[in-house]
This record gives C-alpha cells, sequence and structure tokens, in this order.
C-alpha cells in the first residue's frame, strides 16, 4: 500500500506568515508608510526619500503588495487604508513604535 505524499501547507503557510512579517517590520524600520503617506509614489522617488537603494526597495513594496499592506497601480505604489491609519508615524493611531518601528 502506498502511502500519498505528504504536502508542505503548513510550512508554507508559516514561511508567508514570517516573509509578511519581516517585510512589514522592514517597511517600519525605514518609515516606509510615513513616506507614502500624502500619496503613492514610484520605488525611485521612495528610494531618493528614504536614502536606500531603489532596486532592494522594489522588492519590500512588492512583498507589501503581497502582504496586503501597499497597493500599487501603474509602478506607484501607496499605503492600504490600514497602513495609513496605523503605520504612519505620528498620527494618533499610529502601532508603529508598538511593532517595531521608529517611533514617536
Amino acid at each position: 500500500m502506498e502511502h500519498p505524499v505528504p504536502r508542505p501547507d503548513t510550512i508554507n503557510a508559516l514561511r508567508w506568515g514570517a516573509d509578511a512579517a519581516f517585510a512589514m517590520l522592514a517597511g517600519m524600520q525605514l518609515d516606509l508608510f510615513t513616506a507614502l503617506q500624502s500619496g503613492s509614489r514610484t520605488p525611485t522617488q521612495l528610494a531618493d526619500t528614504l536614502g536606500v537603494g531603489a532596486g532592494r526597495l522594489r522588492l519590500l513594496l512588492y512583498a507589501l503588495v503581497a502582504a496586503g499592506l501597499l497597493t500599487e497601480q501603474d509602478g506607484r505604489f501607496a499605503n492600504t487604508p490600514e497602513a495609513q491609519h496605523f503605520l504612519v508615524q505620528g498620527t494618533p493611531t499610529s502601532l508603529a513604535g508598538v511593532y517595531g518601528g521608529q517611533g514617536p
């Protein structure tokens, strides 16, 4: 009797959860969500503002889109309503300092 080959569903779900959490943490540490508070921007514009390389930042931006914290349209990235409300530094509703961002 053959045994079915197991699928790595649990492992993949845990990995994706960790990837999304690390992407959020990196975005908070860069203060990326605050840089997007006034509207959408290109990776190059964001890289210039944040003082980082555009190539690596682009990877993070797409990870944050996949995580549901950013949107992308025509190569421009913006905060989702949730990120705008909770991850922008200096706002009364900011949780960024609580979860590893730069804090107020």
